[in-house]
């Protein structure tokens, strides 16, 4: 990491004709990107860039390579920010100075895709409002924070592959509902109980009106929310 607190993000090698490899270390991306996952980066090649992308480049006067999220573009240049920093970079960016836009991060053997435009943004949001309900102050976001997940706008702007869905898995004291987005489990409701937890950001991004409230009504969900066995899931990361 920089002095400044940026991650800088080293080309190891070409993969393809399209795609380079890296090796990303610093802080200053977590928890989207982390120290010594490889990224894969594509060259825009003439597409626009657009904010909420992830993107490589060299800062003026600087000759590391940096990889933060875009923030803004406009006639003026492109600003960026990290997804973990509290504030925009200092420097304004030209289209000469970004090597390309991450597309995709590997740790060991698995490859996660990192999106980029409106879903870049609503997955920093997601990740500041983390950081936000974790501060000193985060009593006085909570408010905010519980009316969003009412309205449940964020829901509605995720894409299908991104969409929570519920599992039941049998357990000694009886039946236990989760919900997962992807293969994080970010919500249940255990055995005997009727109110759901829904673990912090993710609130804002499931429909708690759409949810089962028993074990019994699980094949009856509508709605953003599919269901399905545990047998039948795979790789699920329990984490709350």
């Amino acid at each position: 990491m920089g002095k400044n607190g940026v991650s800088f993000a080293i080309i190891e090698r070409m993969k393809t004709s399209k795609l380079k490899s890296m090796n990303y270390i610093g802080s200053s991306m977590n928890p989207t990107l982390k120290p010594g996952v490889r990224l894969y980066v594509s060259s825009y090649r003439g597409q626009k860039i657009r904010k909420g992308d992830v993107i490589v480049f060299i800062p003026p006067g600087g000759d590391s390579k940096i990889v933060h999220r875009v923030t803004s573009v406009n006639s003026d240049g492109i600003r960026t920010r990290g997804d973990n920093r509290n504030h925009e970079d200092d420097w304004v960016l030209k289209q000469e100075s970004i090597l390309g836009r991450v597309v995709a991060a590997q740790k060991n053997n698995k490859r996660r895709r990192i999106f980029g435009g409106p879903l870049g943004r609503l997955f920093a949001v997601t990740v500041r409002v983390i950081h936000a309900m974790d501060s000193p102050v985060s009593h006085l976001l909570r408010p905010a924070y519980n009316e969003l997940a009412k309205v449940s706008i964020f829901t509605r702007l995720l894409p299908a592959q991104m969409r929570p869905r519920v599992i039941s898995l049998n357990r000694a004291a009886g039946e236990e509902l989760q919900v997962l987005m992807g293969r994080r489990v970010i919500g249940r409701l255990l055995p005997g109980m009727t109110r759901w937890h829904i673990k912090r950001p993710f609130r804002l991004l499931v429909d708690e009106e759409a949810l089962p409230e028993n074990p019994g009504k699980a094949s009856v969900v509508s709605g953003p929310l599919s269901v399905a066995n545990k047998a039948k899931v795979s790789g699920v990361s329990e984490d709350i």
